[in-house]
């Protein structure tokens, strides 16, 4: 699936004698156009998001957490790029060069540095300062470095995957059971779980998941397709069968 944003923005805002960007502000049709593409970005980055949590909850049934923790770091980029698409900001590039820009008449691309997920995080941080993702810390950094780190750590620091040696960062979600988990971090209405050390490597990807989930559904507009529920429901099963609360957020948008 093609990042429509880009797509629309490459022929709108880009020379095509020359790949620099053109600075000029956003009309009406314009920025409804955007906003229309950007939904349908946002329903493929959950549809991501989704596959990466499920490929984390298989890897961490065949004890490889150094995969788990890498997929529930994309995981959580993938929902926060949806939650930035859904309130009209999209992230794109002109040649290598990063930009963002609000999907609203008036507004023109503003010049961004660093990778897409870098980017991503950033802006979502500048976006939404009081926000609940970002209303606590976890170890004393903000929750989007934290994951970073814990995917950069199994990425590049290390020369040798840490299997079968269990994380600090998964022992006791591992040992709790991941059916437990999972459902005690999709009802965790307190968000007792969301900040915890212990718990945020699955949890925060999960409500983040689960937040952006809520709005893309609160506009009628994210529809999973039967065969697509069937894949994602296979991701989300042990030897006791389905994992219900999983289920319910496929099944029952």
């Amino acid at each position: 699936m093609s990042h429509k944003a880009q797509s629309y923005l490459s022929t709108l805002l880009v020379s095509l004698t020359n790949p620099q960007i053109i600075s000029r502000y956003l009309n009406l049709p314009e920025s409804n156009t955007l906003a229309n593409h950007l939904k349908n970005d946002a329903a493929g980055y959950i549809y991501s998001s989704i596959v990466s949590i499920g490929n984390a909850f298989r890897s961490l049934e065949e004890e490889l957490s150094t995969w788990a923790t890498v997929k529930l770091y994309y995981a959580t980029f993938y929902a926060f790029r949806a939650l930035l698409a859904l309130d009209r900001i999209c992230i794109f590039y002109v040649g290598s060069k990063p930009f963002s820009i609000n999907a609203q008449p008036g507004h023109a691309p503003i010049k961004r540095e660093g990778q897409t997920h870098k980017v991503v995080l950033e802006e979502f941080k500048r976006q939404n300062p009081g926000h609940l993702l970002l209303s606590q810390t976890i170890e004393y950094d903000d929750p989007l470095s934290w994951l970073m780190e814990k995917r950069e750590y199994a990425n590049y620091k290390e020369a040798k995957f840490l299997e079968p040696t269990i994380p600090k960062h998964f022992e006791k979600i591992i040992n709790n059971g991941l059916r437990l988990a999972v459902k005690d971090y999709l009802t965790d209405s307190s968000n007792i779980y969301l900040f915890d050390p212990e718990h945020a490597m699955l949890a925060y990807p999960l409500r983040v998941l689960q937040l952006a989930n809520q709005k893309i559904n609160s506009g009628g507009f994210f529809t999973l397709e039967k065969g697509e529920i069937q894949y994602l429901c296979k991701l989300f099963k042990d030897e006791l069968g389905p994992i219900p609360e999983m289920q319910k957020m496929l099944n029952n948008p």
